[in-house]
């Protein structure tokens, strides 16, 4: 009759160690799912309107292209290598939030980023 009891106690035992084990799984996969640092919020709001006449009036400029490996993601610094250039007066009269900012175009997909004029980081893409 001792036998049952301690089966019953080990067999308790092992389903609670299991338990522990996956709920431990769980959690760990749920915190290596979150990014590292949270994406920066965007310093401007663009409309499809406003990204157009921005990209109808920059393309044709024949300015020089950055390097394929230039930042492109909201928020990231925007290295001193890399020249930037004022927005067309066509662009500043009809975008006003953008007036102030810079851009440059990369090479090979040839996005447009805006560049804040604060603190010289990536403000918006336009594809």
């Amino acid at each position: 009759m001792l036998r049952y009891p301690s089966v019953l106690l080990i067999a308790t035992a092992f389903s609670f160690g299991i338990t522990l084990s996956l709920s431990e799984h769980v959690l760990r996969a749920q915190t290596t799912d979150k990014p590292a640092i949270a994406p920066q919020p965007r310093t401007i709001n663009l409309t499809q309107e406003q990204r157009f006449i921005i990209k109808e009036n920059v393309k044709d400029l024949g300015l020089p292209k950055a390097r394929k490996d230039a930042p492109e993601t909201i928020g990231d610094p925007v290295p001193q290598d890399i020249d930037l250039h004022p927005l067309p007066p066509e662009v500043a009269n009809k975008v006003q939030q953008a007036r102030s900012h810079s851009f440059f175009i990369k090479d090979g997909d040839n996005v447009i980023v805006l560049v804040s004029p604060n603190d010289r980081r990536v403000a918006d893409v336009i594809r």
